[in-house]
């Protein structure tokens, strides 16, 4: 069992999570309200299996200054 931890953003393009490792590899298809803790994907490219953490974004305030 690998115990070699690795954190760092996740790098999404037109709503695909690309792989960390190769850079190339589309991990999974995510929407804008999309949440997940410690889901693993393997990546079809290079192999390598990473465990993908995304946090919803911060809701926009609609409170103005006036």
């Amino acid at each position: 069992m690998q115990t070699d931890v690795r954190c760092g953003k996740l790098v999404i393009r037109n709503g695909w999570v690309i792989c960390p490792v190769c850079g190339k590899g589309k991990l999974l298809l995510i929407r804008s309200d999309t949440t997940a803790r410690n889901l693993p994907r393997k990546c079809k490219r290079c192999g390598q299996e990473t465990l993908v953490n995304i946090e919803a974004p911060e809701p926009a305030s609609t409170v103005t200054s006036a």
